[in-house]
């Protein structure tokens, strides 16, 4: 997800709520740290999720559907989303092994507060997302959003991207931020915003309509790229203390299924559609999503599938910091922040 995740409806609300969150410093305890077998021999890991089932899961639900973990001695045993609850706060307290972030914004704050927790592996380092106008509105450009309505759920982040698109652009008066209570695809369709971010299924769902948007990338308008990056894998500090070779025979299933979604999303979508029957997907919508993400969200700049950049990521932590963006475990705004203790490559497969 993409500065937000979810494939559409409310992932930005996710955003506040990991804010909030990410606010609490939060102790690992031993929960999620020691593992257990079940009768085949496989060594269950916990694995909480970012939001509901989409075709941002298509790695995974390949890699659980096709026996990847299983090769690897690994059965993955998932906490759903609950509609309030995210990934981070779960695996920072060691009720979850492992978890899928939201983004990199959200899981870079997070760290700042001190959570006891390293992201491992990057499911997706580029951005399926865009910020975008209907074409009817004659808005043909980012600085044309000077002192417009944004559609989104509240968070600060939203805003300081949007309007470092703006000002990128030549613009001058910030966006004004309108707190959404439907979905952003309803909203901006209906004009009661002048923007706000898409998604790939929004997208297909523009396209079905006959509705014209024109789409501004986030990146070509001053936002560095890693800011944009979505699902970052983290794991409980104690799990990978215990556990260093479980976490790698993790990584390898999970690169192995998201090499398959970059090669064949159609294989993929089945695997979603499969694993999460109860999710109700569209078909053709999942399968759209899928090869978009397959082209602009999978593929890795920075090495093998999962790999991390620290420098990279610090470049966005350096954009959040100088923005006001980032708090240290009082709450108090910091002005640097070091993200090296919390990305690392050392779990990838040797």
């Amino acid at each position: 997800m993409a500065l937000f995740k979810s494939v559409g409806r409310g992932s930005t609300a996710r955003m506040a709520v990991a804010l909030g969150a990410a606010a609490l410093v939060m102790s690992a305890c031993s929960a999620g740290a020691d593992v257990d077998s079940d009768e085949s021999g496989l060594q269950t890991v916990t694995l909480a999720m970012d939001y509901l089932p989409n075709a941002m899961h298509g790695g995974l639900a390949y890699a659980m559907q096709e026996g990847l973990f299983a090769d690897q001695g690994i059965k993955v045993k998932l906490i759903s989303y609950n509609g309030s609850t995210t990934g981070e706060p779960i695996v920072a307290s060691g009720k979850a092994d492992l978890a899928i972030g939201q983004n990199a914004a959200v899981d870079i704050n997070f760290f700042g507060t001190g959570a006891p927790v390293k992201s491992i592996f990057v499911i997706s380092p580029g951005s399926p997302t865009h910020i975008s106008v209907l074409k009817s509105s004659g808005i043909t450009s980012p600085a044309q959003l000077s002192g417009k309505t944004y559609g989104g759920f509240g968070s600060t982040i939203e805003e300081a991207i949007v309007n470092q698109m703006i000002e990128t652009d030549g613009g001058k008066d910030p966006i004004k931020q309108v707190v959404l209570n439907v979905g952003t695809y309803e909203a901006l369709k209906a004009g009661k915003v002048d923007t706000t971010v898409t998604y790939p299924d929004m997208d297909f769902q523009f396209a079905t309509d006959s509705v014209d948007i024109v789409r501004f990338k986030q990146s070509d308008y001053g936002v560095p790229k890693p800011v944009m990056a979505v699902s970052m894998l983290l794991a409980n500090n104690d799990f990978l203390v215990k556990n260093p070779d479980l976490a790698r025979a993790f990584t390898t299933a999970l690169q192995q299924g998201y090499e398959k979604a970059i090669e064949d999303p159609a294989a993929v979508t089945a695997s979603v559609l499969a694993q999460f029957p109860d999710a109700n997907l569209n078909e053709e919508l999942t399968l759209d999503s899928a090869k978009v993400m397959a082209e602009s969200s999978f593929p890795n700049p920075d090495g093998p599938i999962g790999a991390q950049s620290v420098e990279q990521t610090q470049v966005a932590a350096d954009w959040m910091a100088g923005r006001g963006l980032l708090v240290d475990p009082d709450g108090k705004a910091v002005t640097s922040f070091d993200v090296s203790p919390y990305i690392t490559n050392d779990y990838l497969p040797k």
